[in-house]
């Protein structure tokens, strides 16, 4: 009676490991959907904004030939952080241990509330740049300029928001699943 006891808390305690394992999985591989959309929109609107600043670069004049010329040079830069990322979310197994899945989770948070307070700052840059045009004697430029950096802030600045509320959300999820001490 006891072997049968011990095996059947045996098999439960199995049980229970083998569940916990596929929630954490499922959490992970939900994490990496969350992350991947957001890297997807990065790429589009790189994509989108590499487009039309190149074709809107060859007829454009005065401050709207730098706003597409900033356009066009950030958005090099984003299409590339967007790539990296995927490459990194999609290479990535889901099968993580605990304590991995909630560095790599701590790690995400630290990185989009970093990048929240970079969005910021690029707003102010480019609220900067349109303030000193005024007072220039590169006046197109420094309004161009002004005006691509204020836009592309707040576009990065809306999608960190969301991917650190939705990942904010997850963490939840993901303490339930912290066995108690």
């Amino acid at each position: 009676m006891r072997k049968l006891l011990c095996l059947l808390l045996l098999l439960l305690f199995t049980f229970a490991a083998h569940a916990q394992q596929e929630a954490l999985q499922q959490f992970n591989t939900k994490q990496s959907e969350i992350l991947k959309f957001g890297m997807l929109g990065l790429g589009l609107w790189a994509l989108l904004n590499i487009l039309t600043g190149s074709l809107s670069l060859t007829k454009a004049t005065r401050s709207k030939r730098y706003f597409h010329q900033m356009n066009l040079y950030w958005n090099i830069v984003n299409i590339c952080i967007a790539g990296a990322s995927l490459y990194f979310i999609l290479s990535d197994d889901a099968t993580r241990s605990m304590a991995q899945s909630l560095s790599l989770h701590h790690w995400f948070k630290k990185i989009l509330y970093l990048n929240v307070g970079l969005d910021v700052s690029y707003i102010l840059l480019g609220a900067l740049l349109k303030e000193h045009s005024r007072n220039s004697p590169k006046t197109e430029q420094f309004t161009g300029w002004g005006n691509a950096i204020v836009l592309q802030g707040l576009f990065l600045l809306l999608l960190d928001l969301v991917l650190t509320a939705f990942l904010e959300k997850l963490t939840g999820q993901l303490m339930q699943l912290v066995p108690a001490l």
